[in-house]
């Protein structure tokens, strides 16, 4: 592959668009991504900026769900008490229960997965 501005041999390509960069093009300043030009730097940072706010986004709703799974829980737990003493029924009882046990443990798994989310 050949340079964009030179006919030197790539060495290097752009992170945006895909053309060859030469020692002399690229900014080899130790940027994390090669840009062949201003437009396309910008468009890196911007399309960088839009990536960070999906993944704080994607943590904020991981999160909401972890408490939704926490209360839905909780009201199961209470539902399993509530079976135990008016209506005993061994199998609603059993299942409020095991329901009650899977929505807390979904809300803590998920509740984990959002901390350890990178950002």
């Amino acid at each position: 592959m050949k340079c964009l501005r030179h006919e030197q041999e790539a060495v290097g390509v752009c992170a945006w668009c895909g053309r060859g960069l030469c020692r002399q093009c690229g900014d080899w300043s130790g940027a994390a991504r090669l840009a062949c030009s201003e437009g396309c730097a910008a468009a890196l940072a911007r399309h960088e900026r839009a990536l960070e706010m999906v993944l704080e986004k994607s943590r904020q709703t991981a999160r909401a769900q972890a408490v939704n799974y926490y209360l839905c829980g909780a009201v199961s737990a209470g539902a399993t008490i509530a079976a135990w003493f008016w209506l005993p029924a061994p199998l609603l009882m059993w299942f409020t229960g095991l329901t009650a046990l899977v929505l807390l443990l979904s809300g803590l798994w998920l509740d984990r997965v959002s901390r350890k989310m990178k950002l």
